[in-house]
C-alpha cells in the first residue's frame, strides 16, 4: 500500500540521516517541502491529492535539512495513514507561513526568536480523541494496534526529538471525523559564529 511504501522512504531517511552530529546550515522551507514531495513519488501523489500553499519570501532558518524533513514525511505519513478508512477524498494540505508567533497551543515550545516560520500537514482523517492527544508523542504509544499496519508508536516520539533538536516547536490541532493539523515552528536566528 501507498503506506507501507512511505514507511519505507521514512526508513531509507533514517538510514541515510547523519544524526544529530548533522551541522545545521541555512535552510529554505519551501525547498525543503518541494523536495520532500517528489521524495515520496508519483505512486504516492496518485493516490492521495498533495497540494502545497507557499508562503512567498520565506527567510530561511539555520536547521537540519534531514531532520526537518524526516518530520515532514513522519506527517505525511500519518495523514495519509489517517484517511485509509475515509469515504472521503484522501487530500493532504502542507502550507509554510510566517506567523507572528508561537500558536497558543504548544506540544512543544520553539526557542525564542524575534520572526519563526512554520510548515503544516493538514489531513481530513478520523481525527485524534482528545482523550489520546497527551500521548501521542510518548515512545511506543500507538493508535494503530487494530489497523492491519501495526504501528511501533516511534515516529511522532522521533519527531519530537528531532525538534527538540533543533530548537524548534510543535502544535497539533484534532477533531474527530474532520481531520488533523501538525506543525513545526521554527525560530528564524543567525547561524551561530563559525558555523
Amino acid at each position: 500500500t501507498v503506506v507501507e511504501q512511505g514507511a519505507g522512504i521514512v526508513k531509507a531517511m533514517l538510514g541515510f540521516s547523519r544524526g544529530s552530529d548533522e551541522e545545521a546550515g541555512l535552510c529554505d522551507l519551501n525547498a525543503v517541502v518541494d523536495d520532500t514531495i517528489k521524495l515520496l513519488g508519483d505512486r504516492f501523489v496518485r493516490d492521495v491529492e498533495i497540494s502545497f500553499q507557499r508562503a512567498p519570501n520565506l527567510p530561511q532558518v539555520p536547521a537540519s535539512r534531514d531532520f526537518i524533513q524526516q518530520i515532514l514525511l513522519n506527517f505525511i505519513l500519518n495523514a495519509a495513514e489517517s484517511m485509509t478508512a475515509m469515504p472521503n477524498r484522501k487530500q493532504i494540505i502542507l502550507a509554510t507561513r510566517q506567523p507572528d508567533g508561537p500558536p497558543a497551543e504548544l506540544v512543544l515550545a520553539p526557542a525564542r526568536a524575534a520572526a519563526y516560520v512554520s510548515i503544516s500537514v493538514r489531513d481530513f482523517g478520523c481525527g485524534i480523541p482528545s482523550e489520546t492527544m497527551p500521548r501521542i508523542f510518548e515512545p511506543f504509544f500507538t493508535t494503530k494496534a487494530l489497523s492491519a499496519r501495526r504501528g511501533t508508536g516511534l515516529g511522532l516520539t522521533m519527531v519530537y526529538e528531532l525538534a527538540k533538536k533543533m530548537e524548534a516547536g510543535l502544535a497539533v490541532e484534532s477533531v474527530v471525523d474532520q481531520g488533523s493539523t501538525f506543525t513545526l515552528i521554527l525560530p528564524v536566528r543567525d547561524l551561530p559564529a563559525g558555523a
